[in-house]
């Protein structure tokens, strides 16, 4: 059986990471898997980069599409939210190029493909016969544009007068999406696209669409590399980073620290309000770190940094990793720290209860709540042999359910359930 997974990006992000893990933990485990995006870094003969129609009339093309997109946003950019990370239309400035060179696959898995993949084009049947199973890793392919709704619950009925927009419109450019997505999926056939979502907030948040409540949707958490993410001694990876071995450290990764919606500037807020911050370092990893920081504590910020290996070493030199957002589906961040052995405290968002247990793998305050997640950070330091086996419980949990094999061998049998369907449809 061959297996296509599409994704925008092949490692640059959070979904391009974990759709590269699911990628190679399945060429592990010998399924015939081919990676197809549009941007790519890895050098490897089972990632295919899509290339787009050099031709004069093909680029003209791409440049006229690519305006109008742009310009349908930006009729907004005098209200929109200023913490809108992201916004992303149904349309892209693509063409029929894109289903040339798309491998051929019994199974097509779609991952995070916002800008690649053009919905109205892709979902018909003369373009894509085969099965669709479609991971998600946030929430715009069921809403009117936003990856994360900061709660507004539009998508459950149907988007417009868009407060992430700052418009007072019933049938704005939010409404437009999402009434064109839902004429797509109305016709497309119910057996022939399975939804996947790495955390069960984000299962129910489909579900609960009007978008795709129609399809089956199961859950499959993300695996990572455990032998490469694992427990190493914290007083020599602390040697090696030049952090002081009797500190208690926090840290915080996010590729943009500033973000609003991964809570930086709460969790500054949170261990300001502990009794005592002596000896605390707050250590905040990112693309963009510069975020000014008025505090009772050191903080140190630095880049991001791309090797894994070292990025384990900081996870194991720290006490704990915090996870202060808002909203959030599966992170990384939170899988990693719990494989290198570092518990995780932070707000009870999104898909972090599925992994996080209150005094058993780490701590967590209800989302927005300040002085709880304060509470949590010194209920966390207040016993370090707890916060030590929290660790050693986290560790475990990976081990169990959370390698690439594991995540790899649940994809292949929804891929087998899904092709012998289609199959039996085609009547062979």
């Amino acid at each position: 059986m061959k297996i296509t997974l599409i994704n925008t990006l092949d490692v640059q992000g959070g979904a391009a990471r974990a759709a590269h893990r699911l990628h190679k933990g399945l060429c592990e485990i010998g399924a015939n898997s081919t990676y197809f995006v549009r941007d790519r870094r890895l050098k490897d003969p089972t990632v295919r980069q899509f290339i787009p129609d050099p031709s004069d009339s093909a680029v003209a093309y791409r440049k006229e599409r690519k305006a109008a997109l742009t310009a349908a946003y930006d009729a907004y950019k005098d209200t929109r939210d200023p913490d809108i990370e992201q916004f992303s239309q149904e349309r892209v400035d693509g063409d029929e190029n894109f289903f040339i060179q798309r491998p051929p696959a019994d199974v097509i898995n779609l991952h995070w493909v916002a800008g690649f993949v053009d919905y109205p084009l892709f979902f018909t049947p003369e373009r894509t016969r085969s099965p669709v199973v479609w991971t998600l890793h946030d929430m715009n392919p069921f809403t009117g544009g936003c990856h994360y709704d900061a709660g507004c619950d539009r998508f459950q009925d149907r988007c417009g007068t868009c407060p992430l927009l700052g418009s007072e419109i019933e049938n704005d450019l939010t409404r437009e999406i999402f009434e064109a997505k839902v004429r797509i999926f109305d016709q497309w056939p119910a057996d022939q696209l399975h939804i996947v979502a790495p955390s069960q907030w984000l299962r129910d948040a489909a579900k609960s669409s009007t978008i795709f409540s129609k399809f089956n949707a199961t859950c499959i958490p993300y695996g990572i590399e455990t032998d490469v993410f694992r427990p190493m001694d914290k007083l020599e990876a602390r040697a090696k980073l030049g952090l002081p071995a009797d500190a208690r450290v926090v840290l915080f990764i996010s590729h943009q620290v500033g973000l609003a919606r991964k809570g930086f500037r709460e969790l500054v807020r949170a261990l300001s309000l502990m009794p005592d911050t002596k000896n605390l370092i707050l250590l905040g990893i990112g693309d963009k770190a510069n975020v000014p920081v008025d505090a009772p504590f050191q903080v140190a910020q630095i880049k991001y940094i791309s090797d894994d290996h070292q990025v384990a070493q900081i996870y194991s030199a720290a006490d704990i990793t915090a996870l202060p957002s808002r909203q959030d589906n599966l992170p990384n961040t939170m899988l990693e720290s719990l494989s290198c052995g570092t518990p995780v405290v932070g707000f009870r968002a999104g898909g972090i209860p599925d992994m996080i247990k209150d005094g058993e793998t780490g701590f967590l305050a209800d989302v927005g709540n300040i002085g709880a997640l304060s509470a949590a950070f010194v209920e966390a330091f207040s016993d370090l042999t707890r916060l030590r086996d929290c660790g050693l419980r986290g560790r475990a949990l990976m081990e169990k359910q959370h390698t690439l094999a594991a995540q790899a061998h649940a994809y292949m049998d929804l891929y087998e359930k899904m092709d012998k369907t289609a199959r039996l449809k085609r009547g062979y």
